[in-house]
């Protein structure tokens, strides 16, 4: 139960018969359940209802009706809404309610043909667009990772060890110990080996998170046009002489 774009938002307006009598105060708007569109309205008796009361409302029908001036003038009489079957639950109409009242405002309703409307008015009906938008799958779209091979220049600082020759002046020491205490050979070169050592650089690579990425949707509004043949009808004047 609520009002629909369909329809004007017409809780707590008042209620008039088609020939302007008041009926009540508008407290409940039904809605079908398979198209969403509104098909009956709950009528409170009283011009000041409140749209919370828990009172059942009297049900009439939507189709035919004008809303002016915050007031709703329904197509029927106000003896039909007053005979109208009486629902259940105030909020909610079952399949075999909306067909009782379906078939008692359907006996209600004065025929053009019959000739029982005393102003000889009829309904003239006509086609209107329903347009409406339906989520659908559009296109699918994947997320790949992917690498990327790229060459980085980094500067490394090594070390290198070298070898030279450093001439020493001898002191008075070093001469009392190379001349050496008898029975003390004195030291003489082996000739050996000595090693370097240089500096080499390693490089590693290491696999670290580099940034965090994730796939979201969002709307794009566009605006389309809807084009359509609709009919209508028209009302022909017949007349024939009488002698």
């Amino acid at each position: 139960m609520a009002s629909d774009s369909a329809l004007p938002p017409v809780i707590g307006a008042i209620a008039d018969d088609r020939d302007g009598t008041p009926l009540g105060t508008v407290t409940a708007v039904f809605l079908d359940d398979v198209t969403g569109q509104p098909t009956w309205v709950g009528l409170t008796p009283g011009l000041h209802a409140h749209p919370d009361t828990d009172e059942v409302p009297v049900i009439a029908p939507v189709a035919g009706v004008d809303f002016t001036d915050g007031r709703l003038r329904l197509p029927v009489s106000a003896a039909a809404v007053g005979a109208a079957p009486r629902v259940a639950q105030p909020d909610r109409l079952t399949p075999a309610e909306e067909t009782t009242l379906r078939a008692h405002y359907a006996g209600t309703r004065p025929s053009a043909s019959s000739g029982t409307a005393s102003d000889g008015a009829m309904t003239r009906a006509e086609e209107q667009l329903d347009v409406a938008t339906v989520v659908e799958p559009w296109t699918r779209a994947v997320l790949r990772i992917e690498e990327v091979t790229e060459e980085v220049m980094v500067p490394v600082t090594v070390t290198r060890q070298r070898a030279r020759i450093e001439h020493l002046p001898l002191t008075s020491r070093d001469s009392a110990r190379d001349a050496g205490a008898p029975g003390t050979q004195r030291e003489t070169s082996t000739g050996g080996w000595v090693t370097l050592y240089a500096d080499e650089p390693v490089v590693t690579v290491e696999r670290r998170p580099a940034e965090r990425v994730r796939l979201a949707t969002s709307w794009v509004t566009e605006q389309t046009t809807v084009s359509d043949q609709l009919r209508k009808e028209q009302v022909e004047l017949t007349t024939t002489d009488t002698v």
